[in-house]
């Protein structure tokens, strides 16, 4: 870890109730947060093009890739794989060994929807979904290298697809920091981004262009699993921000709930998979041990002199 001072960030009230992963890395876990980079706000790069009229592609931080390929490792891998919009999910693995990963394998629209896409692209939202998404597994800490060295790769990557927007979505707490930085360092290079997040006080720190919170579990960035319209009307918002967002930072609240009644069960749901995963696996712990760069703690405005982000 980086000599930084190590004050965990502190979430400042928004006036609704959030899920904050703090209590859970303490309380389930055992694992004393990490400081998270406060950001200033982003300079935008401008839509060229109208979203009903824009390619939009895919980034995702959930590991997803397919037997042919090779596959992604659990944390600090900076590769990523080319998802082909024309294979189904049924084939789809996950790389990511989050405990929140068994939302995915419920249904992989939730972490990677490329269902949606392509429903969104029938329906005339957007212009065209990519002909491939970009998978990393986003539980990584090589900050630097990702910013200096894969976002301008992916870029590359993108703008050979035509890309005009991108949306990302991140998966675990980790994911959020390193898919923040590259939401960034992607719009930094000239590359349009929104998010979806489900991570309030990551979000409002890490500060990604055009983000939209979402109000879900952990894992269910783009939906609850198998509701396939309400994921299309997430993703569909999420995408509507990004066309009509000003030049002001501001977290976007997309107004959908998990459970009808609104009660907020599913945070519970959240900490038993987690505490079940840290006594048969402890994933989570190796993931933590592995991260090797820490952005907050005032470190971060340098950061983003020097990586362009």
């Amino acid at each position: 870890m980086t000599d930084v001072d190590q004050t965990t960030s502190r979430l400042a009230d928004p006036g609704f109730p959030v899920f904050d992963p703090d209590d859970l890395l303490r309380n389930v876990l055992g694992i004393e947060p990490e400081p998270l980079p406060d950001f200033d706000s982003p300079a935008l790069t401008p839509l060229r093009v109208p979203l009903r009229e824009a390619t939009v592609g895919l980034l995702v931080s959930s590991g997803a890739y397919f037997p042919d390929q090779p596959r992604l490792r659990q944390h600090s891998d900076l590769s990523y794989r080319l998802l082909p919009r024309e294979r189904d999910l049924d084939e789809v693995l996950f790389g990511h060994m989050t405990p929140i990963r068994a939302f995915a394998l419920a249904d992989p629209n939730v972490a990677y929807p490329r269902d949606t896409m392509l429903d969104l692209e029938r329906d005339g939202v957007i212009g065209r979904y990519a002909d491939n998404a970009v998978s990393m597994t986003g539980s990584i800490s090589q900050f630097d290298e990702l910013a200096t060295e894969v976002a301008p790769r992916i870029v590359e990557e993108f703008e050979a697809m035509g890309v005009d927007l991108v949306l990302v979505v991140p998966f675990c707490p980790q994911c959020h920091v390193a898919f923040g930085v590259l939401a960034r360092a992607l719009e930094r290079r000239g590359l349009p981004t929104t998010s979806i997040t489900t991570l309030y006080k990551h979000a409002t720190y890490l500060k990604p262009p055009r983000a939209s919170f979402l109000d879900f579990p952990l894992g269910c960035t783009a939906g609850r699993p198998r509701e396939k319209a309400q994921q299309r009307e997430i993703v569909k918002a999420a995408l509507q921000h990004a066309e009509q967002a000003g030049p002001d930072w501001a977290l976007n609240r997309l107004p959908f709930q998990w459970a009808a009644d609104g009660n907020r069960d599913w945070e519970a749901l959240v900490a038993d998979v987690y505490r079940l995963d840290n006594e048969i696996r402890g994933a989570v712990r190796t993931n933590a041990a592995a991260h090797a760069q820490v952005l907050g703690g005032g470190n971060e405005h340098e950061f983003a002199i020097r990586c362009a982000c």
